[in-house]
């Protein structure tokens, strides 16, 4: 039954309550921010209790608010709270509790009308001076936006991945100091660029950089530019070891914090020395995953390993490995069974968050496995908050989480997290056509196109924006523009089976029935010596109106766990099969409630 008393009853009777559950309340009891009372903790001995057993056998923390009462009164310090006091340590020194508690008791009630007098007559005068917009943006101040310029490769082109990875990697450790005060974006290296591709962004500082390796050395130059008057504001230049990396990066992004937001807390973990190789293989591998080809994403997976196999204990390297496992067992690539690629995947981003917990990438990878193989949609929606918690510029999360709201039907949703994705990283045709397909999934068809063509601007050999347009052609009924698309790509992958499932589909819906056929004869003439899916048959069996075969295909997809399942429930080229009874019943296998 649900609760019908007054608010200010439940309020009261929760009050009453002498346990404070989290860290959240704990803080808000004694009216200071979380990490705050977290370093009192350790500093000044809060009295915090912490409970273990509980959900992954997280420890959970809790407090008496007897216990926090009498170490209050201890410490001096007072229930309310003010900006120029939150990050005041408390006084020990000289404390008496009875002269505290005198100090509390004495005129509340002034104090209180002194002060609410004081804040108006500054309001009023502030929005007499400055104005309500001007007010706002003193009071809140909007967050500022550091845009990274690929790092120029000084070098040998066969090292281009060398500055690629380190500007990637830049962009990933810069954004993760302050999500609240400092959004990262990677920016186009023309030399007049002050805005990123997205119009929603405006930057107000670059870093600019130069790398050269020259064996196992590395020389590093790194500039800092205000915008608004392309003032260099800091600047460095590094000579390390290549295994000295990540320290560099961790020094640029203090030196940024220092010199741009010094009025900022930040502390940040010291970074660790890794092994060269580990490190090279890494980043080489991560230049290959983001070309997004079957073949590009095979290379990359040699490389992890290598990188795992020079240093066991680096995590990134098996998130990368996952990432990978997971990509060849999703359409389009589907070079593995799903059976064979998510399970390693799994254990892959399980092993990364063993070495490091607060790895978001892992988190993401970790998330897809549930999502996409395991079609644990609640193990998928915590684990992608989760990334997004750890780095919320982090622009991969952003897109596969809106991957999660499209298979749970929140459409719209899905959209502003991959058009987030898209602000975060505008240079990447993958976000281009990743949001385009949003827009197909939500049947907004000529804003598929538009956004797959931007993405073709940005790689013109990017196969998947080519998937995504020729998809959208078809549902606007523009089939000799859609067959163009998929057979632009078939020039280059004649024997890519997604492709000739969806040319296939795209015959048989047009009329040209002997076609789809062939397609299934050249699927099945693939099937004797790689993996073929099973829902790619189904597809073209769609097309061509036998309902019965379709089923027959997807039953068989259900079995072998194909990924694409949890997106069928709005992809419109299911549509044909809505009205039939197994269509619900195949959605609830796969753990999805059927929208008509």
């Amino acid at each position: 039954m649900p609760d019908e008393r007054p608010p200010e009853l439940a309020l009261t009777d929760h009050l009453a309550e002498d346990r404070l559950e989290t860290w959240g309340e704990i803080a808000s009891y004694l009216g200071r921010e979380i990490r705050t009372v977290q370093r009192w903790e350790k500093t000044m001995a809060l009295p915090v209790r912490r409970l273990t057993g509980g959900p992954d056998n997280v420890p959970r923390v809790f407090a008496l608010k007897s216990e926090i009462d009498a170490w209050r009164r201890k410490h001096e310090v007072v229930k309310s709270a003010t900006p120029s006091s939150e990050h005041a340590v408390p006084s020990t020194a000289g404390s008496d509790p009875t002269t505290a508690t005198k100090k509390e008791e004495k005129s509340p009630s002034l104090l209180q009308r002194r002060s609410v007098q004081v804040v108006l007559v500054v309001v009023i005068t502030a929005l007499m001076t400055i104005g309500i917009p001007k007010l706002v943006e003193w009071l809140w101040p909007s967050r500022a936006v550091l845009g990274v310029r690929p790092f120029r490769n000084l070098g040998e082109q066969a090292e281009a991945f060398i500055p690629a990875g380190l500007t990637e990697e830049m962009v990933a450790r810069l954004g993760q100091l302050h999500p609240d005060r400092l959004m990262v974006v990677p920016i186009t290296d023309a030399p007049r660029a002050a805005r990123v591709s997205s119009p929603n962004v405006r930057v107000d500082y670059i870093l600019q950089g130069t790398v050269r390796r020259i064996s196992d050395q590395v020389a590093i130059t790194a500039q800092l530019i205000q915008t608004n008057n392309q003032t260099v504001v800091w600047g460095n230049s590094y000579e390390r070891d290549v295994k000295d990396l990540l320290r560099v990066q961790t020094e640029v992004a203090d030196a940024i914090v220092s010199e741009v937001f010094n009025k900022l807390p930040h502390a940040t973990a010291p970074a660790r020395e890794v092994n060269r190789d580990a490190y090279l293989a890494y980043l080489e591998g991560r230049y290959f995953w983001n070309r997004r080809t079957a073949d590009s994403i095979q290379k990359a997976v040699v490389l992890f390993q290598k990188s795992i196999a020079a240093d066991s204990t680096y995590a990134p390297a098996y998130a990368g490995l996952a990432d990978c496992y997971e990509l060849l067992g999703s359409a389009p690539y589907t070079a593995m069974p799903p059976r064979q690629a998510f399970p390693q995947a799994k254990a892959a981003a399980r092993k990364a968050l063993e070495l490091d917990e607060r790895l978001a990438e892992a988190h993401v990878s970790l998330g897809y496995a549930y999502l996409a193989y395991e079609w644990n949609f609640a193990g998928a929606d915590r684990e992608f908050k989760r990334a997004l918690e750890l780095r919320p510029s982090y622009a991969t999360a952003h897109q596969y989480y809106g991957y999660f709201l499209t298979a749970a039907g929140q459409l719209q949703k899905a959209i502003d997290q991959r058009k987030t994705a898209v602000d975060l990283d505008p240079l990447s045709p993958l976000m281009a056509s990743a949001l385009g397909e949003a827009y197909y999934q939500a049947r907004q068809f000529d804003q598929t196109i538009a956004q797959n063509q931007r993405a073709l601007s940005l790689d013109p050999a990017y196969a998947i924006a080519l998937v995504n347009i020729g998809r959208a052609y078809q549902q606007k009924g523009m089939h000799v523009e859609a067959q163009a698309a998929f057979q632009k790509i078939l020039a280059v992958v004649p024997d890519d089976p997604a492709v000739l499932a969806l040319l296939g589909h795209e015959n048989a819906i047009s009329g040209r029935r002997d076609d789809a056929l062939q397609a299934i004869a050249k699927l099945n003439d693939l099937a004797a010596h790689r993996y073929v899916p099973a829902i790619y048959y189904a597809l073209v069996y769609t097309g061509l109106g036998d309902r019965n075969e379709a089923f027959h295909w997807m039953d068989a997809a259900v079995n072998e766990r194909t990924e694409y399942l949890i997106y069928l429930n709005s992809d419109p080229l299911a549509d044909p099969l809505r009205g039939d009874s197994r269509f619900p019943a195949l959605m609830k296998r796969v753990g999805i409630p059927f929208n008509r």
